[in-house]
């Protein structure tokens, strides 16, 4: 019963510290990527709750007594987490879900967070002493758990399946600080240690899981929660954490430029382009097909229509449509190109339109001449 209640603890506390603790802190913000919100910084100097984010802890088993700590080092730059001392105490990091950004799975988003687990042990093959815990806006997310040899994802569902060691990937947690970047888009999330890949797989939906009493928050049905903790009294750790960011709306924008063209009939093919604002470690694709207008397909232009794939790293494909030349006197015809239901992007500019412009003249008829013998009469 024990496995969450850190977390509705962090549910409460951040919301009453929160606005002191913004108020207390943003003016002391380190520059960063543009729409990354930076939540703790250990360059800066002090704990994670003298900046964006909250700490608490708690031990439900009398006398009570909490002897987890958290302390500053200078020297790593740091944060030192400990709940050693003690088995039954649960102590971590938590936001306030009201001054975070929006994190939607279509748009994508990312939690940065740099961290050492120094000593970690638990009693149970289902249970961790630090874990990572993301849920999105519509409360999809994922919770990892952090072992000295190991990160796993905990199952999401309901019970007896909720709450138990999931997939997971061998790593090193102990040997130094790790640059962690767990990535979420659409209906899975990865995490790479250091800029590589290491563990990846489906969101989960923890709702099923319910407070002890019902005048407790649940901190799966918050939407935009962030938190980093040791939220049960089947594990403990000593951890070293550097640095936590979010950044929202990370999947690229998809364009098909440019957003009009004209060509002779002549030209023999248009060429249009689809464009990522940037490119992606994951595999984006955008269907497209030709919509008629004015110009008549297979007279004017051969219509064309299926899918474009962008593999990792790349942010251009390019779209031909054949142009079809014909004789006819007519004015200048056109068609649209069109993208849509992209995967792993976001769609921006959806449409082009295509003119054709034409090149023959008017028919003339030949001239024929008609000579009518003169009859002369009397």
């Amino acid at each position: 019963m024990t496995r969450k209640l850190f977390l509705i603890g962090m549910a409460v506390v951040t919301a009453v510290l929160a606005t002191y603790l913004l108020l207390n802190t943003l003016q002391t913000a380190v520059a960063a990527p543009t729409n990354t919100l930076v939540l703790y910084d250990g360059v800066l100097g002090g704990t994670p709750d003298t900046q964006n984010m909250a700490y608490g802890a708690i031990d439900l088993v009398f006398p009570f007594q909490v002897e987890a700590t958290q302390t500053y080092s200078a020297a790593v730059q740091a944060t030192i987490l400990d709940t050693t001392p003690d088995i039954d105490d649960m102590a971590g990091y938590g936001v306030d879900p009201t001054t975070m950004p929006t994190l939607t799975r279509q748009n994508g988003f990312q939690l940065h967070f740099t961290m050492r687990v120094v000593e970690e042990s638990h009693v149970s093959p289902h249970r961790a002493g630090i874990n990572v815990t993301v849920i999105s806006a519509d409360l999809w997310g994922i919770e990892l758990a952090f072992w000295q040899n190991e990160i796993w994802a905990q199952e999401g569902g309901d019970p007896p399946a909720l709450f138990t060691h999931a997939e997971g990937a061998a790593f090193d947690t102990t040997a130094d600080f790790v640059a962690y970047e767990l990535e979420i888009i659409e209906d899975i999330y990865r995490l790479s240690a250091d800029g590589v890949p290491i563990l990846s797989g489906p969101l989960r939906d923890y709702t099923a899981w319910e407070p002890p009493l019902p005048q407790f928050p649940d901190p799966y049905e918050q939407p935009n929660l962030v938190a980093l903790s040791d939220n049960t009294s089947s594990a403990q750790t000593l951890i070293w954490l550097r640095y936590v960011g979010v950044t929202p709306d990370t999947a690229p924008f998809v364009d098909i430029e440019p957003a009009s063209l004209t060509v002779s009939e002549t030209v023999g093919t248009a060429v249009l382009t689809a464009q990522l604002s940037y490119t992606s470690t994951f595999t984006v694709t955008v269907a497209y097909e030709t919509v008629a207008g004015t110009a008549v397909p297979g007279i004017d232009y051969t219509p064309i229509s299926g899918t474009l794939t962008f593999p990792p790293g790349v942010a251009s494909q390019s779209l031909a449509i054949p142009i079809l030349d014909n004789t006819l006197d007519e004015p200048d015809r056109d068609f649209t190109l069109t993208i849509a239901d992209p995967t792993f992007a976001r769609l921006g500019q959806s449409s082009a339109t295509i003119t054709i412009q034409d090149d023959d003249g008017p028919i003339v008829e030949p001239l024929v001449e008609v000579y009518l013998p003169l009859v002369m009469r009397p």
